[in-house]
């Protein structure tokens, strides 16, 4: 009967917490941050806009800065922010390493 006490307590101060922290937290600010973590800013994609922007331009020399910048972007892609995506595949290579070494091949000679 204690034990039951005990967890039905410990359930109600968790659940107390988790309500104090989820009013705590603005969903608009949440919302972006989040949005921010999973899909990082890019940069080569405002790049790209405002190259097509210069190319359909009607005056002559701004269409061969368009197709530069257009150009560019193509070659920024590789450049890219990680994402959470990015971080886990590493963190997964890492751990699978990790997995395959044994204790023979960090063994020193003295």
């Amino acid at each position: 009967m204690a034990v039951a006490r005990t967890v039905a307590e410990s359930v109600k101060r968790t659940s107390q917490d988790v309500i104090q922290a989820s009013l705590a937290l603005s969903p608009k600010e949440t919302t972006a941050s989040l949005r921010s973590l999973t899909h990082p800013p890019s940069l080569n994609k405002t790049v790209r806009n405002v190259g097509i922007a210069l190319a359909l331009a009607p005056e002559p020399f701004t269409t061969a800065a368009g197709v530069v910048m257009v150009a560019g972007s193509f070659l920024m892609k590789s450049r890219e922010p990680a994402s959470l995506g990015d971080l886990g595949e590493a963190a997964s290579t890492l751990l699978g390493d990790l997995s395959s070494l044994s204790l023979a091949d960090l063994s020193l000679s003295l």
